[in-house]
């Protein structure tokens, strides 16, 4: 985690695997697996962040809404499809149903979706749920920025940037005070509570190496209060 947040860039696939790795070799769930998860958690909302603020709408449809494995069952078929993640559902079963169906009605009828595994973000979520002490509106200051993603990403489609266009881009040609309305709707996340979480679970295991962003002592960020 730290070396990721370090080179300030991650992806889906990292953050996952950090959190199949946690969940396998925790042991009994004590603080510093909750610390731990909470931290993670802290990444991978920051990195939604950045996206979001980039207008990334894949990636962060990635994270948040599109899950990474869905199976759809098909009545009469002995074979379930396994869909494919970024490809439209109407074009996957295209080939199963009959010749003139209508699609959506028969994929209503003849058909049942099942997630096999949820979008990280709401995984991790309702990981910190089932946080047995947890500090109080943890859940609720993580769904709330949960919300801002989303929030920064209409804001986004709002702007209709030409095709290839980036919101840095956008925000370099449009006036000061165009570009300051524009920035109040992005996320703007840091990684201050990441960072604080990394100085509670240092003194949670006393015997670890300091938790830090340069490997001598300096924090990431400027500290911020736990969740």
């Amino acid at each position: 985690m730290q070396r990721q947040a370090s080179s300030g860039w991650t992806d889906e696939e990292r953050l996952t695997r950090l959190r199949d790795q946690l969940h396998e070799h925790a042991g009994p769930k004590g603080q510093s697996f909750w610390l731990t998860l909470a931290r993670l958690s802290e990444l991978a909302l920051w990195w939604a962040g950045c996206l979001a603020d980039a207008g990334e709408f894949q990636a962060v449809g990635d994270l948040l809404l599109n899950p990474p494995r869905k199976t759809l069952y098909v009545r009469d078929r002995p074979v379930p499809l396994r869909l494919v993640r970024h490809e439209a559902l109407t074009e996957q079963v295209r080939g199963l149903a009959p010749a003139g169906a209508n699609l959506p009605l028969w994929l209503k009828s003849q058909t049942m979706l099942v997630i096999e595994v949820e979008p990280l973000l709401p995984l991790l979520l309702g990981d910190l749920s089932r946080w047995p002490h947890r500090p109080p509106k943890t859940c609720r200051d993580f769904q709330l920025r949960l919300d801002r993603v989303a929030g920064a990403l209409c804001h986004i489609t709002s702007l209709n940037l030409a095709e290839g266009a980036s919101v840095a881009e956008h925000l370099a040609r449009v006036p000061q005070e165009e570009a300051r309305a524009i920035k109040r709707h992005l996320c703007r996340f840091d990684l201050g509570r990441f960072d604080a979480l990394g100085l509670a679970l240092r003194d949670v295991l006393p015997s670890s190496a300091p938790i830090t962003a340069n490997g001598q002592g300096a924090p990431l960020n400027n500290r911020a209060p736990l969740p």
